[in-house]
């Protein structure tokens, strides 16, 4: 992979030379996959919950390893018509990593992630197909105000021209019959579940279980959103743990993808928390106590 510093005297070059330095990062990958490494934990979301944050400062450790690009590759949503070969090439060399792990004593983590992770009914799967021993990380928000936020998000995206209580009422309508699509053909891509979907994605405990089921709970590690943001030091903490990595320290924690936004109308609370009363339940059943904050 051609380094960030290589990247950045590139910019000083003429634009075809840049053109091509650019061509050679995004596709470096593609002519080794086989000695390239498939990841071994994901960030699953929840979207509007910070795993973006989450991700980048867990990239701060020496012996985590993302894709070349962003946080997540999107293999298993938007690109899943391609082969595993095309996603391995997204990743480090094996070699590079067996080096890292006898230098450091800890095995590296590769890892990627996106928010649909979570509340897609057919990635747990998919991913489990092509790495059974990975493990799993979800970071959970207060449902309803991360149905908010979600909302505000794609109001400013240009995905949504609905007011927050008509799009609420409107979810139903929008996102029926998009499962069934989802389950019955694995090259379907439902826009209105990925971006429609405000209350529904809050339902976190059955989505968690679809990721228990498959990995064990063992292998699945759910964070609060709240304690990221709060105490971002003691959090990421638990999850390089979880990745048996040694901790590290000297870090910032700055948040990511923030935004601040007017005060909610108890009305809409009023109205739309119940929604999530019965999930809520079941998530005290499943996760320890004092996992998250909210519940």
């Amino acid at each position: 992979m051609i380094g960030r510093k290589a990247l950045g005297k590139a910019t000083a070059l003429p634009q075809p030379v840049r053109d091509v330095y650019v061509w050679l990062n995004r596709n470096v990958g593609r002519f080794d996959p086989s000695e390239r490494a498939l990841p071994n934990f994901y960030v699953v979301g929840t979207q509007r919950g910070g795993t973006t944050s989450l991700f980048i400062y867990l990239l701060a450790h020496e012996l985590v390893h993302g894709p070349r690009r962003a946080k997540g590759v999107h293999y298993y949503d938007t690109n899943f018509d391609k082969s595993v070969s095309w996603y391995r090439g997204n990743f480090p060399r094996v070699a590079t990593l067996n080096e890292q792990a006898k230098a450091h004593g800890a095995e590296p983590a590769v890892g990627e992630g996106a928010p649909y992770y979570l509340f897609s009914p057919t990635i747990p799967g998919r991913i489990h197909a092509v790495t059974p021993g990975a493990r799993i990380i979800a970071v959970l928000r207060e449902p309803l105000d991360r149905a908010i936020s979600h909302h505000n998000h794609e109001v400013k995206r240009g995905f949504e021209t609905l007011e927050l209580e008509a799009a609420f009422a409107a979810e139903e309508g929008r996102l029926a019959g998009e499962v069934e699509k989802l389950l019955a053909d694995p090259t379907y891509i439902s826009k209105p579940h990925i971006h429609h979907a405000y209350l529904s994605r809050g339902q976190y405990a059955e989505q968690l279980e679809r990721y228990f089921a498959l990995f064990g709970q063992e292998n699945v590690l759910v964070l609060d959103s709240a304690a990221l943001s709060e105490r971002p030091e003691e959090t990421v903490r638990v999850a390089t743990d979880f990745l048996g990595l040694p901790p590290m320290s000297g870090v910032d924690y700055p948040l990511y993808n923030k935004r601040e936004y007017d005060p909610v109308d108890p009305a809409i609370r009023a109205t739309f928390g119940p929604v999530f009363e019965e999930s809520n339940a079941r998530l005290r059943e499943l996760l320890p106590e004092g996992t998250i904050s909210w519940l």
